[in-house]
């Protein structure tokens, strides 16, 4: 998908008794010892405070580097975080879109996590651990659960993420994932991390300008700037899968390039509305597709509670002829002793509303039915032969595919 150290001196190394209860002409002169200072006196006293002296001295060379990051690091996210409440004040005010987007970035870049895939690589005779993949990520809970792509993680299960502030942790656990909307959840151990807020994008108007976060080609904290397209794009709309693909899309002329996957697309308030995903072709032609915040979110708490996604199913196959009529998904065949045959629905009839929704096409409601919770009552209402029938059906659960990536 580095600050400097702030200079702090330590306290100087001088001895200072106070209270000893020895007057001041009867106190001994002191010493040196390879020139540090010590009062002269019991030697076993004195060797002994050297050492101790030594042994500070040897420990603090130790962890002055881990010190001197974590400081870097602390330093770097509150300055990140001053500027994200600056943001959230400034992006509640109307403003001009090129106004709003230096303050988007700075609402959102936290978020943002980079990810690399980590695997067997051959380098002449020997097999080594290197980086076989990138992608990116978006922080969603400040608990460390990150939502990606599943094409980010698939065929790896080592991973390291890299965070805004300059940290990187290999503390990487799969939570999840779900091939069907190419959504998977991460979870890492740091603490002090900046969740990125959910948008809606239901509310979304083809037009509204968006930014487009990621890594593309390793190339960190990008942002590319664009508008929504359209709308309701499916899988099926490239002639690929027609009878169970669930992803959905945005499509958006923002630019995204490989690395950008699973990263976030972002609204003018530094709400996320969408998880970028694909282009067309092998590279950046003006044509990008992000998951919906609505479809992402729903498959992330899924995930996150049970590790997987449910998926209802009817037990229908359309008729993919969409030229015949104006709306509405036509059934080619029914399937005995699944939910649709026990309902009583039959091959030829038109389904026209889904649950009171009006059914457009059949892409629209495959989609409605995956996304239905296993067990639920539906209306049906179909057109069979020009009479409007009304039927009940209780929807019924796919078979579940292996969590294994």
């Amino acid at each position: 998908m580095k600050s400097e150290n702030p200079g702090n001196q330590p306290p100087g190394s001088g001895f200072e008794y106070v209270g000893s209860g020895i007057p001041e002409k009867e106190k001994k002169p002191e010493g040196t010892f390879q020139g540090v200072p010590y009062p002269r006196g019991n030697s076993t006293t004195n060797l002994f405070s050297i050492l101790v002296f030594a042994l500070c001295f040897l420990l603090a060379l130790y962890l002055l580097p881990s010190i001197a990051s974590q400081v870097s690091y602390s330093l770097t996210r509150g300055s990140e975080k001053a500027k994200v409440e600056a943001a959230k004040k400034i992006l509640s005010k109307y403003q001009t879109v090129e106004s709003q987007v230096p303050w988007v970035v700075k609402r959102t870049s936290p978020s943002v996590v980079g990810i690399q895939q980590i695997g067997p690589v051959q380098i002449q005779d020997d097999v080594v651990e290197d980086v076989v993949g990138i992608g990116s990520g978006v922080i969603v809970d400040a608990d460390g659960y990150i939502l990606t792509n599943y094409h980010v993680i698939a065929g790896t299960h080592k991973y390291v993420v890299l965070l805004s502030d300059g940290r990187r942790t290999e503390d990487v656990r799969l939570i999840g994932f779900d091939r069907k909307t190419d959504l998977a959840v991460l979870k890492i151990g740091l603490k002090d991390l900046t969740p990125m807020p959910w948008g809606d994008s239901d509310s979304l108007e083809v037009g509204e300008p968006v930014l487009a976060i990621g890594s593309p080609y390793g190339l960190s904290r990008t942002v590319t700037q664009g508008i929504i397209s359209a709308k309701e794009r499916y899988t099926q709309d490239f002639g690929t899968d027609p009878e169970h693909s669930a992803q959905e899309y945005l499509q958006t002329d923002a630019a995204v390039n490989p690395g950008n996957s699973g990263g976030p697309l972002v609204n003018m308030r530094g709400e996320m509305i969408g998880i970028n995903t694909a282009i067309v072709g092998e590279s950046y032609r003006g044509i990008s597709f992000a998951i919906p915040s609505a479809l992402a979110r729903k498959v992330y708490e899924e995930i996150r509670k049970n590790g997987r996604v449910a998926y209802g199913m009817l037990g229908i196959q359309f008729s993919y002829n969409e030229g015949k009529r104006v709306s509405g998904a036509e059934i080619a065949k029914v399937y005995p002793n699944f939910p649709a045959d026990k309902a009583g629905i039959k091959p030829g009839d038109i389904i026209t509303h889904w649950n009171g929704m009006e059914v457009r096409d059949y892409k629209q409601l495959n989609h409605a039915i995956l996304f239905t919770k296993p067990g639920t009552k539906i209306k049906v209402t179909v057109l069979r032969n020009g009479e409007k029938l009304d039927f009940e059906v209780t929807v019924a659960q796919r078979p579940v595919i292996s969590k294994n990536p």
